[in-house]
Parts: structure tokens; C-alpha cells; sequence
């Protein structure tokens, strides 16, 4: 059996990652100004876009079946919602990397998984 992905299970691992650290001092948007969705057709893990100023966090139903996958895959797009907010569009650059490194430094995700 593996985990069964919904909206609301994204969005309850998004609320956990959103008032850990990093993230809380981020000062992360609200939930209820992000969109969830479970996706199953996907060459990715997850992704987020803004869309039509929303926030957009897609996750992988199939790729993402356990839940620490799902959260390190939570995290992953958070660090890019963070960049949107920030205005940085490097992607997967070095200011990627600088919060990459210090999400899984508290959160114990693998650096090189990530």
C-alpha cells in the first residue's frame, strides 16, 4: 500500500514544513492563497508556478509515496515559492542552493536527493 495524495494532505504538509524553520521565518503565504494539486502525468516530483497570481504547488501522486518524500518534495517547491517572492530567477542556482542547504540541515532531507 502507499500513501494516497490529496489537495488536502498537500496542503497539511505545506502548513507542518510552513511553521518549521526555515520556513517560519520566511514568512511563507498563507494556505489559503496557494493552490494544491495532485498530479499524475509529470516528468517532475512536483513544481511550482504563479499562476494568474497564485501560488501553484503541483505534486506527483506516483513519485511521491511516502511521506518523506512528499515532504522533501514539499519543501523543494517551497524553496521556489520563496525565490517568486523574493524575485530571484535563478531556479536552481546558487540561492537555490544556499536555502536548499539549510532546509535539509534542519529538516534532515538529503542535500543530493533534493
Amino acid at each position: 500500500m502507499r500513501l494516497r495524495l490529496t489537495a488536502d494532505i498537500l496542503e497539511g504538509a505545506y502548513i507542518y514544513l510552513a511553521r518549521t524553520d526555515p520556513f517560519r521565518s520566511w514568512k511563507m503565504p498563507h494556505e489559503d492563497v496557494v493552490g494544491f494539486h495532485v498530479i499524475f502525468k509529470s516528468d517532475f516530483s512536483g513544481s511550482y508556478q504563479f499562476i494568474n497570481g497564485v501560488h501553484t504547488i503541483k505534486i506527483h501522486a506516483r513519485r511521491n509515496n511516502t511521506t518523506d518524500v512528499l515532504h522533501a518534495t514539499m519543501a523543494h517547491e517551497m524553496i521556489h515559492l520563496r525565490q517568486e517572492l523574493l524575485g530571484h530567477r535563478d531556479h536552481h542556482g546558487p540561492r537555490f542552493h544556499r536555502m536548499a542547504r539549510r532546509v535539509c540541515g534542519v529538516h534532515g532531507f538529503s542535500l543530493e536527493d533534493f
